[in-house]
């Protein structure tokens, strides 16, 4: 049974011993600092996985995993 993307940081937030809402705030400061990354390579990469802009975190995870499957 898949778990829902609540359960998920539930569960990485009692690993590490912090608040669901640190979490969610780590995963958004990494997702903001790749996307303000200057390599072009690298921002050619995140326009072709998120040809709408910047994802949020449950965008973010759902096309990694996708990648992760293939």
């Amino acid at each position: 049974m898949a778990k829902s993307f609540s359960q998920l940081l539930e569960e990485i937030a009692k690993q590490y011993g912090v608040s669901m809402s640190e979490v969610r705030a780590d995963m958004e400061k990494l997702i903001d600092e790749a996307w303000d990354n200057a390599d072009e390579t690298a921002r050619a990469e995140q326009r072709k996985l998120f040809p709408n802009g910047k994802p949020t975190i449950e965008e973010f995870i759902v096309e990694m995993a996708k990648k992760v499957q293939d």
